[in-house]
């Protein structure tokens, strides 16, 4: 997950944040300003309960980003490469660059951030402990209490034995070290985790149903969210099964069409759009270099009557934005590198020289024949 809205780089690590953490905020701060702190401490404004509802939420948002920095921390500890951090409704997620090389790196990554909001939970409740036998503030006690059960909620919730929590990345790391197979691992981890959305969906199911809890509903949207994940991670296993071995030269399509970015769109159109069979094409200036790639995407968001004098060259995905292989590289180490906002293509070079272009057809029609052809693994 990596859309959402830049808040600045913590630890070196860029992070994110979608809007849903907005919601959840709200959400978190209007339950403790409306129920939670006026049982514990009455007689306060309203304004006082919400500035410490708010106050509460903020620092359980600053634990869950706690959570996923100690992910990253020891992730940059064993030399993999961190994209940066995205905080959303559902708790956090760290983007790296590359897998772990052995099972110990895989087992210390997953549970550095269970660890850590155990740590937190013990640190709160050690706070709030100390504040109540000091006799002071009642509110920030009922906050850090809270606040020391969310969090050890959220550590032991994430030690379930099923992907994609982080229990689910240390079984994955057990399964990894006695099979010596790491997707073979990977698949053994996402099973137990359709295993654990199917009982987390049920269990929501039974509360809902005999109307014993109203949080019947948010236990089915979770066992849900798992079961998708779990799936996904089920498939993304296979495609790196079929992919084993493969390599971008077996994939591409070789000696692919050029457009010249000197021409106008309408041009472009008319010549290359309108005879070619190809919706995406590397662009080149007048020496024959590669500037980057124009895909109908580029060419549908300039207007009708701007296409007369505009230039290809104007609306082409710059190179540098553009993922780019050499033809002996592992597929498995590209593939992921083909998203629509790079142009869903990866273009393929010798040297300077432009050979190749991998895309998404390519890919899906390989995965598909190599999955029908005998003794496929997938």
């Amino acid at each position: 997950m990596r859309s959402g809205i830049p808040v600045g780089r913590f630890f070196g690590f860029p992070v994110r944040m979608n809007w849903s953490i907005l919601v959840m905020i709200w959400l978190f701060a209007w339950s403790l300003a409306s129920a939670t702190l006026p049982a514990a401490a009455p007689g306060h404004p309203p304004a006082i309960y919400w500035l410490a509802g708010i106050c509460g939420a903020v620092l359980l948002i600053a634990s869950v980003l706690a959570h996923e920095i100690m992910h990253a921390v020891i992730a940059r500890a064993h030399g993999i490469g961190v994209e940066g951090l995205t905080l959303w409704m559902f708790g956090g997620v760290a983007t790296f660059t590359d897998e772990p090389k052995t099972p110990a790196a895989d087992f210390r990554i997953a549970a550095a951030g269970p660890a850590t909001s155990l740590v937190l939970a013990a640190a709160f409740g050690g706070a709030s402990a100390a504040t109540a036998a000091l006799g002071l503030g009642p509110l920030a006690v009922r906050v850090g209490w809270w606040l020391a059960g969310v969090n050890l909620l959220l550590g032991v919730f994430n030690l379930l034995p099923g992907a994609p929590l982080d229990g689910g990345r240390i079984v994955r790391s057990i399964l990894w070290s006695r099979s010596k197979d790491r997707l073979k691992a990977t698949v053994g981890a996402a099973r137990a985790g359709v295993v654990l959305g199917v009982l987390l969906i049920a269990l929501g199911l039974l509360d809902f149903l005999t109307g014993r809890n109203l949080g019947g509903i948010w236990t089915i949207f979770i066992g849900w969210f798992l079961l998708s994940a779990a799936r996904g991670e089920q498939q993304q296993a296979g495609l790196r099964r079929l992919l084993e071995g493969v390599r971008v030269q077996d994939v591409m399509t070789r000696g692919p069409r050029t457009a010249p970015g000197w021409f106008t769109l309408d041009n472009f159109v008319d010549q290359y759009v309108m005879s070619q069979p190809h919706s995406a094409f590397p662009v080149t200036d007048i020496d024959g270099r590669v500037q980057g790639m124009i895909t109908l995407t580029q060419l549908r968001a300039v207007p009708a009557e701007h296409r007369a004098t505009t230039r290809v060259s104007d609306v082409a995905i710059p190179l540098e934005r553009v993922p780019r292989a050499e033809p002996s590289q592992l597929l498995i180490d590209v593939f992921q590198q083909i998203t629509p906002d790079t142009g869903g293509r990866v273009l393929v070079f010798e040297g300077d020289r432009l050979v190749g272009i991998v895309t998404r057809s390519d890919l899906s029609r390989y995965v598909e024949v190599r999955s029908v052809s005998p003794g496929s693994r997938g």
